[in-house]
């Protein structure tokens, strides 16, 4: 799973990338290659078979082997059905998913599960979460805005906002709305530290560098 990090924030004061023509598809595979002589190919050992009857499975096996986990999803998708869980099992499960880099399959547990519980804010702020990190942030504007609404207390919903706007495309309304949001941050908590480890101090520092470097009205 891709982790945010603080620079990101930073890249909106950067100019925006110059859009190229997609290549040739000969050129984005690139040459042609042959195989190597089996001496110099790499040993690959293929990963332990899960069991084949449920009955053999131990379920503290699977949540303490993530990799396990996200196979056995993988071999049995009907297993994340909403419908057969608690909000709270849903919220485990993903948080298991992710730790074994089974990332879309997180994000479509969370999307059924805040579907089902629209009136959980903590599955709004997991979908969110992982919708940022993969890079769609119009699709994670629009689970979290409604949360917030719901929740206009909880900081983590504002700092996830103002990461989803400075994934947009640069302009002065996605920044000032970014601003807003990372500063309601700080005034909700002055001691916030999100889980990726950044602080009050950190987004307080990104918001008045944006705040200084939007051009003038």
């Amino acid at each position: 799973m891709r982790t945010f990090a603080l620079c990101t924030l930073f890249a909106v004061a950067a100019p925006s990338a110059v859009a190229h023509a997609a290549p040739a598809l000969d050129d984005a595979l690139g040459p042609e290659t042959v195989m190597p002589p089996a001496a110099e190919r790499v040993r690959w050992t293929a990963p332990p078979p899960l069991p084949a009857a449920d009955e053999t499975l131990d379920p503290a096996q699977l949540a303490g082997d993530p990799d396990m986990f996200g196979r056995f999803i993988e071999a049995n998708p009907d297993r994340l059905d909403v419908d057969l869980m608690q909000p709270e099992v849903a919220l485990t499960l993903a948080q298991i998913l992710l730790r074994g880099d089974r990332t879309f399959l997180a994000e479509k547990l969370l999307h059924d599960a805040a579907r089902k519980w629209p009136e959980r804010v903590d599955l709004a702020r997991g979908h969110g979460r992982v919708l940022v990190s993969l890079g769609r942030p119009e699709a994670a504007l629009r689970v979290l805005r409604p949360a917030v609404q719901r929740s206009p207390g909880d900081p983590a919903l504002r700092y996830l906002i103002g990461r989803a706007l400075l994934s947009l495309p640069r302009s002065r309304a996605n920044e000032e709305a970014a601003v807003r949001a990372l500063e309601a941050v700080v005034e909700i908590d002055p001691g916030y530290r999100d889980p990726e480890g950044v602080t009050a101090a950190d987004i307080r520092q990104v918001a008045e560098r944006i705040r200084a470097q939007m051009a003038p009205r």
